[in-house]
């Protein structure tokens, strides 16, 4: 029976080539699209899973509450790892992970010198908690001593080649470092990222425990059966034993008056699979992934996977009474109707198959263009692993199944009586549910276009926003703790022709700031800002504003000096803070020293980080100071002829420090990275858009073209009657441009909506006006009509005597 259903199936397919043609295309369109998506979303639930005690494995992070604000931190004081597993029986092992990626590190071996951005250090029971495999030397031992480094695989053979890495000997920033042992590269898909993996023993700032400074990413593992909010719960208590002796010795408060002004410190587990799609706090390791984009892609296959369907119904209940005859005969023959069912089922499980088949392949096509949307590495291998095959059956069967179910049921409900008289036709219903599709299509095509148009507004916003400092044609020279003579290194930068000024800081904005604390000369009030140093000619450099006061300059000892931003004032709750005195007291070798801090100016607020947060307050201290370092160059420069410049610059830099690379980036380069998600998600929901209007154009061109033929006869009397080529051409567009703007209609406050939710992630964002809508509903239409025109001249421009002949 089953053959027999294909045989017939294969007859009906190839007898109407234009319905085949027309359903393949859109299904295979629509199945590539949906299964390309979920190999992205498959890849993305499957972030640290692969350890296999990840049930029991958290790291800890921290909602740092203070009087005006709260911030959520990925890492939390160093000392805690130690104080957690004392305290809380819960918690059997922990351990801790330290790393600035944001900093460049010179590895050097032989004659040959790397910038490294992912130099991390770990505890020596690092690999107690998480399961990376050990290629080379000994797990328990590699972390154990001084000097000791462990290298991931590529890593290795970068340096090394085929030789044996173990016991060799690398520099960095100019100390030698012992390779212990090879590990395997981390996957992908973990939220960690490091090349290299040195002991804490390196690290001086962690041999005298610190319970406030936040520097360390901290993991637990629990023990069997334990419950994180148990752990939670237990936490208070622990900050409260460790930090409040520390805070009190700095702040000269006790830790209950410190809380009692505003101030606090909300530690939380996050499970280890969890991090890498629902955080997103200040110090990630890596740029992290959201699970709403991962809702947003679903939601976007589905929907274009139902368009295609929707094709494939609109088609097919259009041809009901084509097809209705068959099934009168085949009734009168005596054929049961759940055989038609099964009859029209098969076609359309076939059509999906087939699709399918197709679709694999227009994937394995494109797949390396996604890849450089994505700026990943997807290969087809994912189809077959975890729940991906079971999940692409079923997509094929469902589809096949639920785009044939209606015409199915529909079609063989059909009195076969009133078929043989030819009193059967397409009712009012069936065009009803035509209707209703193609408003859907068209509604969900234009909320894709007007999402990508509102996409790509904000990042063109953000773009162009003034940011409070100018961030174009700044070349930022790295590692300038390196040169032992900086201000001769920037004096001489400054002479080179296309250089227009010069400064150091510690940091730029889109990096990494350090926190400082100050209070009120005899006051108690405490002041929490992020911070870090600039030299005399920074300001100028930046093209910041002094909006009060002074910046840094040549004729003041600046080494106490202190700039504000507003924000920092206004928390202040002063109009006038200059010549303001604050105290902070810091952590400089390993010994407390108390600052008096006097400020000198107030600088106009600018966007130090990504516009996804609203500016907060900052401090700015002179480099001449006891506090920071700076690491960091930029050049104004002229980009007339960059090329020449940047010629200079690394011939002046190579002359004051040859043994260290030259390493540089642009600014706006810098702070165009802190919006490679929404880069990413914008080409691809823009791709998606095309595609969905695509798919639904397809359908459109089938559905046209089998109305045209219906009304063939009607346009050949109006023709007859004196109508003109243009007003058949109104006629055939009208309905269909009706059906369109209905769905546009029902776009609109839906688009609305949905965007406002995921602007909802900017502290600065645009407004969608009314022309983004008018425009896609504009695309739409155009679209649209453009692609029933040919159906539509067609039939306009037949000979009526043609299409009257057999009346």
């Amino acid at each position: 029976m089953l053959k027999n259903y294909f045989k017939i199936a294969l007859r009906n397919l190839g007898k109407n080539k234009i319905y085949t043609f027309t359903n393949v295309i859109g299904l295979t369109v629509g199945l590539g699209c949906c299964i390309l998506i979920f190999m992205y979303v498959h890849q993305q639930l499957s972030y640290d899973d692969f350890h296999p005690n990840s049930d029991r494995l958290y790291r800890v992070a921290l909602e740092r509450i203070y009087p005006d604000r709260a911030s959520s931190y990925a890492i939390i004081p160093s000392g805690f790892s130690e104080a957690f597993e004392d305290e809380i029986p819960e918690v059997q092992n922990a351990t801790r992970l330290l790393g600035f990626p944001s900093f460049s590190n010179v590895v050097e071996y032989q004659d040959r010198a790397f910038e490294e951005n992912y130099y991390f250090f770990a505890d020596s029971n690092f690999f107690d908690l998480f399961s990376y495999d050990i290629l080379q030397g000994d797990a328990r031992s590699a972390l154990t001593r001084p000097g000791a480094v462990i290298l991931t695989e590529s890593t290795a053979k970068k340096y090394f080649g085929n030789e044996n890495p173990l016991g060799k000997s690398i520099r960095v920033n100019g100390n030698d470092t012992e390779v212990t042992a090879v590990m395997q590269d981390i996957p992908k898909n973990s939220h960690m990222k490091f090349d290299f993996l040195s002991s804490t023993t390196n690290v001086g700032f962690l041999q005298n425990p610190n319970y406030i400074s936040f520097s360390s990413y901290t993991y637990l593992e629990l023990a069997n059966n334990s419950e994180p909010g148990a752990v939670e719960s237990k936490i208070p208590d622990v900050v409260k034993k460790y930090a409040s002796g520390q805070i009190e010795r700095q702040l000269g408060l006790s830790y209950e008056d410190y809380v009692e002004a505003g101030n606090g410190y909300n530690y939380y587990l996050q499970p280890i699979d969890d991090i890498y799609l629902h955080s997103n706090l200040e110090n990630e390791i890596k740029a992290n992934g959201s699970i709403t984009y991962v809702y947003i892609f679903v939601f976007l296959s589905v929907f274009i996977l139902i368009i295609a369907v929707i094709n494939f119904v609109n088609l097919a209940t259009a041809r009901s009474v084509e097809r209705a005859k068959e099934v009168g005969v085949r009734k009168v023959l005596g054929s049961l109707r759940k055989q038609l069912i099964s009859q029209f089922l098969t076609e359309s499980v076939f059509l999906s198959i087939l699709s399918t088949i197709l679709a694999l392949g227009v994937i394995q096509i494109i797949l390396p263009y996604f890849n450089a949307i994505l700026g990943d590495q997807f290969d087809m291998s994912i189809l077959i692993s975890g729940w991906m095959p079971f999940l692409l059956i079923t997509i094929m069967l469902a589809t096949g199944i639920f785009a044939g179910l209606y015409p199915a049921f529909y079609i063989s409900s059909q009195d076969p009586v009133e078929v043989m008289k030819g009193q059967f036709k397409s009712n009012r219903k069936g065009r009803w549910l035509r209707n209703g599709l193609v408003v859907f299509q068209f509604a969900v095509s234009i909320i894709m276009i007007a999402g990508t148009l509102i996409i790509f507004n904000q990042m063109e916003y953000i773009q162009n926003k003034r940011l409070g400092f100018d961030k174009e044609n700044v070349v930022v020279i790295k590692r300038a703790t390196a040169v032992d003579q900086l201000d001769a290194l920037k004096q001489e930068l400054g002479r080179l022709p296309g250089v227009q000024q010069v400064a150091s800081a510690s940091t730029l904005p889109g990096g990494r700031y350090f926190g400082i604390q100050f209070q009120h000369e005899g006051g108690t009030d405490v002041l929490t800002t992020k911070g870090f140093t600039a030299d005399d000619h920074f300001f100028e450099t930046m093209d910041i504003e002094i909006v009060n006061g002074r910046p840094f300059t040549e004729n003041h000892d600046d080494s106490l000096s202190l700039i504000l931003n507003q924000t920092a004032v206004k928390a202040l709750g002063l109009e006038n803070p200059i010549g303001l005195e604050l105290r902070s007291t810091r952590n400089i070798n390993n010994q407390s020293v108390t600052l008096n801090y006097r400020v000198v100016g107030v600088a106009e607020d600018f966007n130090f980080e990504s516009l996804h947060t609203p500016i907060t307050p900052m401090a700015i201290v002179s480099s001449e100071g006891m506090v920071g370092f700076d690491n960091l160059i930029p050049l104004r420069v002229s980009t007339t002829d960059l090329q020449s410049v940047l010629a200079g610059i690394e011939s002046i830099w190579t002359d004051f420090a040859p043994e260290v690379p030259f390493l540089y980036t642009f600014l706006d380069n810098q702070m165009e990275a802190l919006y490679n998600q929404e880069q990413k998600t914008a080409d691809i929901i823009g791709l998606f858009a095309l595609l969905a209007i695509i798919i639904a154009c397809i359908g459109l061109f089938g559905l046209a073209a089998y109305t045209a033929y219906q009304r063939t006869k009607e346009i050949g009397v109006r023709k007859v009657l004196g109508a003109t080529i243009p007003q058949i051409l109104f006629l055939l567009m009208k309905d269909f441009a009706k059906l369109i703007g209905i769905a546009f209609i029902l776009a609109v406050p839906l688009t609305y909506l949905l965007m406002q939710n995921w602007l909802a992630n900017f502290a600065y964002r645009v407004e969608p006006g009314i022309e983004i809508f008018l425009i896609s509903g504009g695309i739409a239409l155009v679209v649209a009509l453009l692609t029933i025109s040919y159906q539509a001249f067609n039939v306009a421009t037949i000979n009526p005597a043609n299409s009257l002949r057999n009346e």
